[in-house]
């Protein structure tokens, strides 16, 4: 419990003093030039971007969360990318050392695997910058096409191989989903309301098998 205090504490300073350090460079560009936006054109322009991914700001951390844990999490969103990148390694680092997500082992295998994914991402991105922009033209329209495809590929190879550990919840929650997002669109629902009520579907079926796992064990 006061591992859990200590990382929520720190977590806030850093996150606050990360959010505070993303206004120093668009403040001092808007003073230095004197192209300070009102504040009209600035609510403006955050509910295009509410509008676009607030949902994400509700279905992530609480798609996340039980991956990457308190400390992965707040490592995972002052770094950015923790969908494509932070979460992956996480489930990856789990899975190497075998330890399940949601433990006190999990939390702490899944914070180290943000860590490193940070350091790596962090290295790989400089050299790209430096090299990248002219490697990427250079290759061919089907490679680069490709890859569009590389987040999907990330969340399927996670998702088979948490369903495999119960394929009776993984195949329900699989059918559950394709349910929801086929007659949601037939419905016209946002796509974002539909991503997290399949979220939330997969939570309720996961806590359905659980707890009737347990009542089994404790009938035995």
């Amino acid at each position: 419990m006061s591992y859990d205090k200590k990382v929520i504490r720190n977590g806030r300073i850093t996150m606050g003093l990360a959010i505070i350090a993303n206004f120093i460079p668009a403040i001092y560009v808007g003073m230095h030039y004197d192209v300070m936006p009102t504040l009209s054109v600035i609510l403006q322009i955050w509910g295009v971007v509410a509008a676009s991914y607030g949902i994400t700001w509700i279905i992530q951390p609480i798609a996340y969360y039980p991956t990457m844990g308190a400390a992965g999490s707040y490592i995972g969103w002052l770094a950015g990318s923790c969908g494509d990148i932070r979460m992956p390694a996480a489930a990856m680092a789990q899975k190497v050392a075998g330890v399940e997500p949601g433990t006190h082992e999990g939390d702490v295998v899944g914070t180290i695997g943000v860590a490193c994914s940070v350091l790596v991402s962090a290295s790989m991105i400089t050299i790209f910058v430096l090299i990248g922009s002219w490697i990427i033209p250079l290759l061919p329209e089907s490679v680069t096409n490709s890859f569009s495809y590389i987040l999907p590929s990330l969340f399927g190879a996670i998702f088979v191989d948490n369903a495999r550990k119960n394929l009776k919840a993984g195949i329900l929650t699989l059918a559950a989903a394709m349910a929801i997002l086929f007659f949601g669109s037939k419905l016209g629902i946002n796509s974002g309301i539909l991503t997290l009520l399949v979220v939330l579907c997969g939570i309720l079926i996961s806590r359905m098998f659980f707890v009737a796992a347990r009542k089994k064990s404790s009938e035995t």
